[in-house]
């Protein structure tokens, strides 16, 4: 397993999960908090670094190795502090990867375009409240980004068998990703028929999920 050196600021709920969760797969993880009682988020078992500090302060960062950190994760309660931490991360010290957590879905947009990957936790919650309620009838695997892409997965209908994987694709809003037939999953080459005990994986923008229920619902 590859293993990457990874910087982790804030040890709330989420960043002690992802500090935990990491350092089980075996990866090098550095904490970084303010406050000396949030490192007791932390496993028993977790052999990481506990950095206390300021996200932003230098001296803080370069304890941290900061130099040599393959990934940087800003995860505090604060967004400014977020993407102030994350900015410097990938301006000044050049990490490769740089993840920053935005509670604001108006801002996560904006830092997108200053070169920071973000997490809208608002949005992406909303989102999957959404569809729970909505899409009920549709069998949502994962979701990609703040919702804009899901991947779901549809048992084919008798009105499908037959038919070519092209039957429901669309063009930029649905394509089929994996199908399981008779126990094995393949990647469907152009021209691929349904049979009868399918089951498909299909990646469906936001825009498009309303259809494939929809037309789910006609063939079924």
């Amino acid at each position: 397993m590859f293993n990457v050196r990874i910087i982790i600021t804030g040890c709330g709920r989420l960043g002690s999960e992802l500090a935990n969760s990491l350092a089980i797969n075996g990866h090098e993880i550095a904490v970084i908090d303010r406050e000396a009682k949030a490192f007791a988020r932390l496993s028993k078992a977790f052999a990481g670094a506990r950095i206390l500090g300021h996200a932003i302060d230098q001296r803080t960062l370069e304890k941290a190795a900061i130099d040599k950190a393959d990934a940087f994760i800003a995860v505090t309660a604060d967004d400014n502090l977020n993407i102030v931490s994350a900015r410097i991360a990938r301006e000044i010290y050049s990490v490769p990867r740089v993840v920053s957590r935005i509670l604001d879905p108006v801002r996560a947009n904006i830092f997108e375009h200053l070169g920071v990957s973000t997490i809208s936790t608002t949005t992406w919650a909303a989102n999957r409240i959404k569809e729970l309620i909505t899409h009920r009838a549709l069998d949502v695997q994962l979701s990609f980004g703040s919702g804009e892409v899901e991947l779901v997965r549809i048992a084919i209908p008798v009105g499908l068998v037959g038919k070519t994987i092209e039957s429901i694709i669309i063009p930029g809003e649905l394509s089929v990703a994996v199908i399981t037939r008779r126990g094995r999953s393949f990647i469907p080459a152009p021209g691929v028929i349904f049979e009868q005990g399918d089951v498909a994986e299909v990646l469906v923008s936001e825009f498009a999920v309303g259809k494939l229920e929809e037309f789910m619902s006609a063939v079924a």
